[in-house]
């Protein structure tokens, strides 16, 4: 083969490699539990990076994490309760 080839070859092998990896975290849904500890800040940084691009492309965890969100404010006791005891 020649030369050039290879190196073509070579170049769109690496392109490919490193577009799988920006891809590959994003194609695994978020579990119940990753919703929460995003929720919570709980995650490291690569973890919290990996959840929200994720995020950005995957409508059923954005409407997994609504529905986390509005659970949890539902949860919360109100203002003016608080205030009366």
């Amino acid at each position: 083969m020649n030369t050039s080839v290879l190196v073509v070859v070579l170049f769109a092998l690496c392109l490919i490699y490193y577009m799988w990896r920006r891809i590959r975290p994003s194609l695994n849904h978020l579990s119940e539990e990753d919703v929460d500890d995003f929720l919570a800040n709980r995650l490291n940084e690569t973890a919290l990076k990996n959840a929200r691009e994720h995020l950005l492309r995957c409508d059923e965890c954005k409407e997994k994490l609504d529905e986390h969100t509005r659970k949890v404010q539902k949860m919360k006791p109100d203002r003016l309760l608080k205030r009366r005891f």
